[in-house]
């Protein structure tokens, strides 16, 4: 597994150095991904340093790792910086949707 993981998110470094020329340097420190149990039913949760991963993003191919981009995006938009109240919920999704299509292209 631990083969399979390193494979799938090889890109890693690469989405975080992409993310940081899009906006400002990564500030959070060692950057981590922690694949949990099947039962975590989320495709990933970010947390300044640890993303939490299903095993599902464990596609063998590369296909799924948009969910690491994604939630490396919310290092910025939505642990960094947030909205005031969940009534605009939507411009921490929004925005992150926005830098991980940047950071994938």
């Amino acid at each position: 597994m631990i083969e399979k993981c390193a494979y799938e998110f090889a890109l890693t470094e690469e989405y975080l150095s992409a993310a940081e020329q899009i906006l400002n340097p990564y500030v959070w420190g060692p950057y981590n991904i922690l694949i949990l149990p099947p039962s975590f039913n989320y495709g990933g949760m970010e947390n300044p340093t640890l993303t939490f991963a299903t095993p599902t993003v464990i596609a063998g191919d590369r296909s799924l790792t948009s969910v690491v981009a994604h939630e490396i995006a919310h290092s910025w938009t939505g642990n960094l910086v947030t909205n005031a109240s969940w009534e605009h919920f939507w411009l921490n999704e929004g925005f992150t949707v926005f830098v991980e299509r940047k950071i994938l292209e």
